[in-house]
């Protein structure tokens, strides 16, 4: 009977442990069948209306640096707005409600948004305020597809000083967007588009970071899923002195024209300057067109930079070339003379002297140093055109220098090669006489001069002008080229450019406690006669030009410059020269006074 009793026990717990696990089961059924049945349409939802976004991090672009640490070009923060058109159910109003709220043309945004490209965040206003950033707080439930977001935008503190040489960058164009070196960039990215900044672009860019963060369905994030940090640019140190490019674009207050000093040892560019000029600073949000038009349409031309893009007759300064030509074939010795009556009859043409005066007897240091035409014209006649464009292509014209700027003009030194090849007709003799004093077709940039000047300084070497003296895997400047000037030649040519500042055309450039060595020059841009037709219209008047180097027994520095219509290069190209010397030597001092009859305008070249 036990027994049975305890089967039964056992058989009931069963029963009831079936009961509950047919409960349970059931319990699970109804909850299974309520989640995929019932409720689908609710989980589809969420899981639909939860999604990533990917936010770009910009990287900052490395800081341009002077040869003494000092920031050329650096970064500040700024505030980007962007708009994910892809998270906006009505698009038409959300841009009525952003332009309004940010003050920018429904136009303007409409066009950027045909412009985007797929499934990337539309910059509509870069540079916001911080107004407009309090705006969108407020209106932050209203206009979820809208981000702001912090990025460095560029600062160029020196504002429009040095401005050719460093560059400027500004948001990248379709055109570009296309080509290799710009790939995996997006619309709204800034690049280098001059200068420095565009040379070094790639350099200068670093790698941009990103932060993945899960939005929901009306675009406003709830966290973030992962994050990498940008990587900042490296920085690049200059040749540049800051100090010495300030004073060089102090002394050109209220000019035209340009100039550029370089250490004649290893060709670093210490000062390059280039007036009118631009701020680009107006540059790094979008410049405004008005704004542009004026630049682009400014018959002076403040977005050239004259130092490698404007091509000029040298004027006399050529003659610094041509002493060097005649010497080395062997024409002519440091004794040789010839008698300046004033003029030069010759091939059935008058050549004058400059300013119709004679000089009377002159050898090669007078000839230099007073810049006598007639004296060259004889030199001229000696070389002939093959061997005078022999060594000005030896000495750097007609050719770019190679400096690290892009858009670099090569000049001209004209052949008889290269007349027949352009015009079909012969070479003339008296066109080589024009050419020994540097006018006719010969055109040479203001960095290829001062690189002329630098030769002598140097004692014979020539240079690879360049800008970056520090940089993280950049290409390194070329070490300067002995050309194989005999020592006699460059005693001879540097004692007659130190008799220019000492006694000459060049007096005006004249330190009190160190010795300058120059050349004075004046480019035709008009013929003569076209001139005297009209002597006081400023377009018309020549430019001026100066070599210098100093201090002659050791020289640092060497430079151009050039007065755009500053009549002669003694009256208006000597006088800068010296004040970007006197900074160079920490002088301040007047300059001691001319000569007799040597501070007459008329007399100087």
């Amino acid at each position: 009977m036990r027994i049975y009793e305890d089967l039964r026990v056992v058989q009931a717990r069963l029963a009831i442990l079936q009961a509950v696990a047919v409960v349970l089961v059931a319990l699970l059924v109804v909850q299974f069948w309520s989640l995929q049945v019932l409720r689908a349409r609710h989980f589809r939802g969420l899981a639909e209306n939860n999604r990533s976004r990917v936010v770009t991090l910009a990287a900052p672009r490395g800081t341009l640096l002077d040869r003494g640490g000092q920031v050329l070009v650096g970064n500040r923060p700024s505030f980007n707005v962007l708009l994910s058109p892809e998270h906006a159910p009505d698009i038409d109003r959300v841009v009525a409600r952003l332009a309004a709220t940010l003050g920018v043309g429904e136009a303007t945004i409409r066009e950027r948004l045909a412009r985007r490209q797929p499934y990337r965040p539309v910059v509509v206003k870069t540079d916001a305020t911080l107004e407009d950033v309090a705006a969108l707080d407020v209106r932050r439930r209203e206009l979820p597809e809208v981000t702001v977001e912090v990025v460095p935008l560029r600062s160029y503190p020196l504002a429009s000083a040095a401005a050719h040489a460093l560059g400027r960058v500004g948001e990248i164009s379709e055109r570009q967007l296309q080509l290799p070196e710009f790939q995996g960039l997006a619309q709204g990215s800034l690049v280098g588009q001059a200068g420095i900044e565009s040379r070094y672009n790639r350099e200068l860019m670093g790698k941009d970071g990103f932060r993945r963060v899960v939005v929901n369905s009306r675009g406003l994030e709830v966290t973030e899923a992962s994050r990498q940090p940008p990587e900042d640019g490296p920085n690049l140190t200059l040749s540049i002195d800051a100090g010495l490019q300030a004073a060089v674009e102090k002394a050109f207050e209220g000019r035209a024209g340009s100039a550029v000093a370089l250490d004649p040892r290893t060709g670093e560019i210490l000062a390059m300057a280039s007036t009118p000029a631009y701020d680009p600073n107006e540059f790094t949000t979008g410049i405004d067109p008005t704004l542009w038009a004026s630049l682009a349409t400014d018959p002076q031309t403040p977005l050239m930079n004259r130092v490698i893009q404007g091509a000029y007759s040298p004027g006399s300064t050529f003659k610094v070339i041509a002493a060097t030509a005649a010497l080395e074939e062997g024409l002519i010795t440091p004794a040789t003379t010839f008698y300046c009556p004033g003029y030069l009859n010759v091939y059935n043409t008058t050549f004058h002297c400059r300013g119709g005066r004679g000089h009377g007897l002159m050898d090669l240091r007078g000839a230099i140093a007073n810049s006598c035409n007639v004296y060259f014209y004889q030199v001229g006649i000696r070389l002939e055109i093959g061997r005078l464009a022999k060594w000005a292509k030896l000495m750097g014209l007609g050719a770019p220098t190679g400096v690290d700027l892009p858009h670099e003009a090569s000049g001209l030194m004209p052949s008889p090669e290269w007349k027949m090849r352009l015009f079909k007709t012969p070479w003339y003799a008296g066109e080589t006489v024009s050419v020994a004093i540097g006018q006719g077709q010969v055109s040479a940039t203001p960095l290829q001069m001062a690189r002329v000047a630098a030769v002598i300084a140097s004692g014979g070497l020539l240079v690879s002008p360049h800008l970056v003296k520090a940089a993280a895997g950049g290409p390194r400047a070329e070490s300067p080229r002995p050309l194989g000037i005999r020592p006699e030649t460059i005693a001879a040519v540097k004692e007659g450019m130190c008799g220019v500042v000492a006694e000459g055309t060049g007096w005006r450039a004249r330190l009190q406690t160190v010795a300058v060595c120059g050349k004075t020059g004046s480019a035709q841009v008009v013929s003569s006669s076209r001139l005297e037709k009209s002597p006081n219209a400023f377009e018309m008047q020549p430019h001026g030009w100066f070599l210098a180097f100093a201090p002659a027994g050791d020289p640092t520095i060497a430079l151009a410059v050039l007065v755009e219509h500053g009549r002669s290069g003694g009256e208006s190209a000597a006088p800068v020269a010296r004040q970007i010397l006197a900074h160079y030597f920490g002088l301040d001092r007047p300059a001691a006074p001319g000569a007799a009859g040597v501070a007459d305008a008329e007399a100087e070249d």
